[in-house]
C-alpha cells in the first residue's frame, strides 16, 4: 500500500460574475472620462460628432466636462482597483494585474484633471 501526500484543497466561489461586472463599470467609466476629456479639449467649432449624433458643446455647461472626468475616473479607478487587489492576492497573470493597475492609475489621473478643470 502506498500513501501519497495530497495538497489541501480549498473551496472558492467563482468570481466570473464579479469580473464581468467590474469590467463593465470600468468600460463605462473610461468612456465617460474620454467623453469629458473630448468635451474639455474638443474641436474649436464647438460641435461634437459621435456615430452620426451631433452636439453643440457651446450649449452644454462647462461643468459637464469636469464632472464626466471625475465621475468616469472614479468609476474606472474603483472597479479596476478592487479587481487589481483581488487578482494580485490570487496571483493571477502579471499582464492582467499590470493592465488593471494601469487603468486604475489612468482613472486617478482623470479625477485629478477633472478637479483641476473645476478651478
Amino acid at each position: 500500500m502506498a500513501y501519497t501526500l495530497q495538497p489541501e484543497s480549498s473551496v472558492s466561489s467563482s468570481g466570473t460574475a464579479w469580473h464581468w461586472i467590474s469590467a463593465f463599470f470600468a468600460v463605462v467609466g473610461i468612456v465617460a472620462a474620454a467623453l469629458g476629456a473630448w468635451m474639455a479639449w474638443g474641436p474649436d467649432n464647438g460641435v461634437l460628432e459621435l456615430f452620426g449624433w451631433t452636439w453643440n458643446i457651446a450649449d452644454i455647461s462647462e461643468l459637464w466636462a469636469s464632472f464626466l472626468l471625475i465621475g468616469g475616473g472614479l468609476l474606472a479607478a474603483l472597479s479596476m482597483g478592487i479587481e487589481w487587489a483581488r487578482d494580485w492576492e490570487a496571483e493571477n497573470s502579471r499582464w492582467l494585474v499590470g493592465f488593471e493597475g494601469l487603468v486604475t492609475v489612468a482613472g486617478i489621473a482623470a479625477v485629478f484633471v477633472g478637479i483641476v478643470l473645476l478651478f
